[in-house]
């Protein structure tokens, strides 16, 4: 008689309390799962609520530096002559833009400069910080005033220490500064100043800076 040798599962019995917490992990584990994926998402409004969110058209370029350089101390002389410094315009918001006469992307993007001045004349102060030499300084004097209708004086530093300072490999730069002199973001190489784009990034920092 043949017998039948395959063998029938055995049923294990879990202990008490062993199925309890096993369930409790897998709850556990998916609560920090859940919690992960709400974190994530909460972040993402808080990256795009900054000035990087008008990084967008004319504005492409923008950045945001996580640990900005300090507004500079150096010294720079104005189209009187006179010695002064970027802190002297504290108080207002400031576009300072870092150019040159041979810097033809500088060249370029100066007549929208000019045309943000214009636009919001009253509310910020675009500075435009020459670094020619002495040599050369009555040219950036007559190009600028060219370029922007007489819209921005000059502001030179034959020194060009001011590249340095704020930390940027080339020109130009322009960098955005509210009121208490903290940079805000800043925007390498040539850009359309005088863009809708770059109307929304201003009026963002004025709304945001009105103290």
């Amino acid at each position: 008689m043949d017998t039948d040798t395959r063998s029938t599962p055995t049923r294990r019995n879990w202990p008490p309390n062993t199925a309890l917490w096993a369930a409790m992990a897998i709850l556990a584990f998916a609560g920090v799962a859940i919690l992960y994926v709400l974190f994530a998402a909460g972040s993402k409004p808080a990256e795009t609520q900054g000035m990087a969110r008008f990084a967008t058209g004319a504005m492409h370029g923008l950045a945001v530096l996580d640990n900005p350089p300090a507004l500079p101390m150096r010294a720079i002389q104005d189209d009187q002559g006179r010695i002064t410094n970027l802190h002297a315009f504290r108080g207002q918001v400031l576009v300072v833009n870092l150019w040159a006469t041979w810097c033809a992307p500088c060249m370029e993007e100066m007549p929208t400069l000019g045309a943000l001045q214009r636009r919001f004349a009253g509310r910020i102060r675009v500075i435009p910080v020459n670094v020619d030499d002495t040599a050369h300084l009555e040219q950036a004097k007559q190009e600028l005033a060219h370029l922007t209708r007489g819209a921005l004086p000059l502001y030179n530093d034959n020194s060009r220490g001011i590249l340095f300072d704020v930390n940027t490999p080339g020109m130009p730069v322009t960098i955005i500064y509210d009121r208490r002199g903290h940079e805000v973001a800043r925007l390498a190489g040539g850009a359309d100043w005088s863009s809708g784009a770059a109307a929304r990034l201003i009026e963002a920092v004025l709304a945001e800076n009105t103290t």
